[in-house]
C-alpha cells in the first residue's frame, strides 16, 4: 500500500517537472517567435526564459506561498475589523442597500 502512494507521488513529481519544463519550452518559443520580430528584442535561450518565469512570478506574486485560503483574510489584514467597515458603508447608503445575512445576499429596498 505505502509502495503505491510512493509511486504515485514519484508520478505526480515526474509529470510537474515536464510540466514547467514544458511551459518554459512554449514561453521560450513565443519569445522568440514575437519579440525579435515585433520589438526588435533579443532571442532568449531556454534558461535565460526560465529566469523570466521565475522573476515575473516572484515580482507579481511575491515569494512563498502560505496564506489563508479565507476569501477576506487579506482585507481583515490590511485594513482592520470587516465589521467597522461594513457599518461604516451602510451608514454611507443610508438605508439604500440592505443584506439578507441568512444568504450573504444585497439587495436595493423596494
Amino acid at each position: 500500500m505505502k509502495v503505491k502512494k510512493g509511486l504515485k507521488f514519484a508520478g505526480f513529481g515526474v509529470l510537474g517537472v515536464a510540466a514547467v519544463i514544458g511551459f518554459t519550452f512554449v514561453v521560450m518559443w513565443l519569445w522568440n517567435w514575437l519579440v525579435p520580430e515585433l520589438f526588435n528584442g533579443p532571442v532568449i535561450a531556454y534558461w535565460q526564459t526560465l529566469g523570466l518565469l521565475v522573476l515575473s512570478k516572484i515580482l507579481f506574486s511575491g515569494i512563498g506561498g502560505g496564506g489563508s485560503k479565507h476569501p477576506g483574510a487579506k482585507f481583515d489584514d490590511k485594513c482592520g475589523d470587516r465589521d467597522k467597515w461594513k457599518k461604516k458603508f451602510e451608514s454611507k447608503m443610508n438605508g439604500k442597500v440592505e443584506e439578507n445575512e441568512a444568504e450573504g445576499e444585497v439587495t436595493e429596498p423596494e
